[in-house]
């Protein structure tokens, strides 16, 4: 028997390859480490061992686990591990603001047991207003005021405008329904009020000013009616109803507030006037 066919009885794994001439054998690109090997000159042909052990002199500064980042079940830091093993790997994340606040989560437990700062109450993390009800307003004053914060309302932050009129309403955080837009819709989540007031209050934000004030009655139920002609930011004229009352208890107790503010036609006539 050849030594060529010798060599390849022994040989676990064989994978012929075509001659390509004397001296020098040549490779063949297998999927696992390949050798080569020299044969005497006037030998034909070569072979090619495919070979899966480690041991290969290209695979000994390889890290443990780069060899297995592609097997299923590898956790980087732990290797390959078994699905049990898997189960007990505890899941890092951040939770929900619903389960834990962000203002809170890396402040140290107090006695008490709570993490609470306390500044997770205000849905906007912000001050109160600038401008708010103060007894030496009149209810012009009253009006004049909300109309001016919401010319100027991302002045001197986002919003600082709607933030004056929740300061105004009379019934801000109240549970139960109320008609301050003229439709009904609830005012106990502020965050719900900044894209009401951007939607109903749209030509008084960045308004030119108060053109001027109709009319100032008192309704037969008590209520001050103001009617208010305004320029909105192209100078047109747009006309609003301003229901106030004066409070009678509380933070600001013999201030005026806004009940009720909705927009009418130039007749300050609006669908929404009977029900409110």
């Amino acid at each position: 028997r050849s030594p060529m066919a010798a060599l390849a009885f022994g040989a676990s794994r064989l994978t012929p390859t075509p001659p390509s001439g004397r001296g020098v054998g040549t490779t063949r690109t297998t999927t696992c480490s390949t050798r080569r090997f020299s044969f005497p000159s006037g030998t034909r042909g070569c072979v090619v061992f495919a070979s899966a052990d480690d041991t290969h002199p290209s695979r000994k500064n390889e890290k443990p686990e780069t060899n297995s980042m592609g097997n299923k079940g590898f956790v980087k830091g732990s290797g390959v591990l078994t699905m049990d093993q898997l189960l007990e790997v505890p899941i890092k994340r951040f939770k929900p603001t619903s389960e834990e606040c962000p203002f809170c989560r890396d402040a140290p437990v107090k006695e008490n047991g709570s993490k609470c700062l306390g500044i997770c109450r205000n849905p906007q993390n912000v001050p109160g207003p600038l401008i708010f009800p103060h007894e030496m307003q009149e209810v012009t004053d009253a009006v004049r005021l909300q109309i001016n914060a919401l010319r100027e309302n991302d002045e001197p932050r986002s919003h600082h405008g709607v933030q004056v009129m929740w300061e105004f309403s009379v019934e801000s955080g109240n549970m139960e329904r109320s008609r301050y837009f003229g439709m009904t819709s609830d005012m106990y989540h502020y965050d719900h009020f900044i894209g009401k007031s951007l939607k109903f209050f749209g030509p008084l934000v960045r308004n030119k000013g108060v053109t001027k004030f109709c009319d100032v009655s008192e309704m037969d139920d008590g209520r001050t009616m103001v009617k208010v002609e305004v320029a909105d930011d192209v100078n047109k004229p747009t006309f609003w109803v301003f229901i106030m009352v004066k409070r009678s208890f509380g933070k600001y107790n013999r201030c005026w507030q806004s009940h009720r503010v909705v927009q009418t036609d130039a007749s300050f006539h609006s669908e929404y006037l009977e029900f409110i």
